[in-house]
């Protein structure tokens, strides 16, 4: 058993670098356009990973206790960036490490740590805002085509996703699922659909495909678990009355008896009824979605829990739709007859609310609204030779939809690292105006870093980063290095682009963890320590 142990500097600084170190080797190879693999065994099971996170949480220990609390820090970093934007780990680990580094020779040159942390934590406002100055719109498919193939590096999905965002638009339904070839397909429908199949296969026989469809169909929503027959006789009675024909009911739950009026054969030639239930497993969800299909179609949800009944049913009750459709496992609808004018005032008030959540789970859920309240979605099939590369392909495919996301919301960058490279000259400069050792320190500590990124990304490709960097540096105008074409290109021109949120974040979050990391003095290991699987 470990013994307990305290530590001191310099041992602490020294533990703590290696640590560091450590992680980012098996995280900085997969930077880049062609990145390099690491791979983790998780008992008899391995794992060939080129996502800087998942690296990262896939470390839960380093045999060496002194060391793993450098690595720690660090991956909590890393975790968290992966988890609040997506991507961007790589880069935010390479910056990490550079920073340290660079901040511990400093301070055995003399700097004191506190006043260090303090002047690189200033400096993070005026960088982050050069940076989003430099942030602009996209421009059309192609810019989207690029920006995702930056972030996957997959020609083909890129090619896919860029176009699926370009079509269904920032807040577009997009539905990534496992395909059954080897390829990706996509494909695209019009309305709105939900989880959650029709009650009964009586109702889809006969039917082309096994779907029930319905045109200038009526739509009623309920909470409602109907157990009678007699519980639905109004209603129905109440719509026939009411001259129509085609019905989508939507309900809680129904048990055979409450079946046995709707599949009737002589009811059925008179109203042919589909019942659907929605599958959530979150009971706010569930009342969600009742909403939202009731303003799609311009009805009004029948809500047990507000003490209504179905016997309490009115004509204005049922919303309306021109084509309705359910299989056994969805349902939807397009061309809702609900009030355009309450549409777009929901609309407005989900997108301010996407841009206020906090969690990647609260935008989830709000862009699955607003992707169905604007009317259209798609689907994209990802294939694969085994489940494995299937989930690896359809976890990568989700983060770069995240990607392109964010891109369309708060622009793009220059790519390549050349964004962060551009602030370089700007700090070398501020540093010959200081002459407080840690005002000069931070800039030239932060000066180093942003060239860290291009240079892990030339090394990864098989370049010598100091020869290329040279070149670049005779170079007029905005040049950067595509490895992939092995030139010097007008980087713009060339569609090498990344997200701006993406790399001010992956800035902000490493500068703010590497300080906080240069001022810890001691460690105190305990004898049996807490292991965490999670970051």
């Amino acid at each position: 058993m470990p013994t307990p142990r305290v530590i001191h500097q310099p041992e602490t600084q020294q533990a703590l670098r290696r640590g560091v170190e450590t992680l980012v080797k098996a995280i900085a190879p997969t930077l880049g356009p062609l990145p390099r693999h690491s791979i983790a065994r998780n008992q008899a099971k391995y794992e060939l990973l080129d996502d800087g996170g998942v690296i990262a949480r896939r470390i839960i220990a380093l045999p060496d206790r002194e060391e793993d609390v450098g690595a720690m820090l660090l991956r909590q970093a890393l975790w968290q960036m992966r988890e609040h934007v997506g991507d961007g780990a790589a880069t935010a680990a390479v910056l990490y490490e550079r920073i340290y580094r660079e901040g511990l020779r400093y301070i055995a040159a003399g700097a004191n740590a506190m006043r260090l942390r303090r002047q690189l934590v200033e400096l993070l406002p005026g960088l982050s805002a050069r940076m989003r100055e430099e942030a602009r719109r996209l421009r059309g498919e192609d810019e989207l085509k690029a920006l995702a193939f930056s972030v996957c590096y997959d020609e083909a999905m890129a090619d896919v996703l860029g176009e699926v965002l370009y079509t269904v638009g920032r807040f577009g339904q997009v539905d990534v699922r496992s395909g059954h070839g080897r390829g990706l397909e996509h494909n695209y429908v019009e309305g709105s659909y939900w989880k959650g199949g029709v009650q009964s296969k009586e109702m889809l026989r006969g039917t082309q495909r096994l779907v029930a469809e319905m045109t200038d169909a009526a739509v009623l929503v309920t909470d409602m678990e109907i157990e009678e027959p007699a519980d639905l006789v109004p209603m129905m009675q109440l719509a026939l009355r009411s001259g129509i024909k085609q019905l989508l009911l939507v309900v809680g739950a129904i048990s055979d008896k409450g079946l046995s009026v709707v599949l009737d054969k002589r009811l059925r030639e008179k109203i042919r009824t589909i019942v659907v239930k929605i599958d959530s497993f979150h009971p706010a969800d569930l009342s969600i979605a009742q909403a939202d299909i009731a303003l799609l179609t311009g009805g009004r949800p029948l809500l047990q829990k507000a003490g209504q009944s179905l016997d309490q049913a009115q004509i204005d009750d049922f919303g309306e739709t021109r084509w309705a459709w359910a299989d056994d496992k969805n349902f939807g609808f397009a061309s809702g007859k609900g009030d355009p004018r309450q549409l777009r005032e929901q609309v407005r008030i989900l997108r301010r609310a996407y841009g206020e959540a906090e969690t990647d789970d609260d935008r989830a859920r709000l862009l699955e609204r607003l992707g169905r309240l604007n009317g259209g979605l798609a689907t994209v099939y990802v294939g694969g030779i085994a489940q494995d590369e299937i989930r690896q392909r359809k976890e990568l495919a989700e983060r770069t939809i995240r990607a392109l996301r964010r891109a369309s919301a708060e622009g793009v960058i220059l790519g390549g690292g050349v964004a962060l490279l551009s602030c370089r000259d700007w700090l070398h400069a501020e540093a010959r105006e200081e002459p407080d050792l840690e005002s000069r320190a931070a800039r030239l500590i932060l000066a180093a870093a942003v060239e860290a990124p291009i240079r892990q990304l030339l090394a990864n490709a098989g370049y010598d980063p100091s020869e290329v960097l040279a070149r670049l540096q005779q170079c007029e105008g905005v040049r950067g290095f595509d490895v992939r074409r092995g030139e010097i290109v007008d980087v713009a021109e060339a569609g090498i682009l990344d997200v701006a949120h993406v790399q001010i974040e992956a800035l902000e979050r490493a500068v703010s963890s590497a300080a906080l990391a240069l001022t810890i003095d001691v460690l105190v290991l305990h004898r049996e320590p807490e292991t965490m699987t999670e970051p």
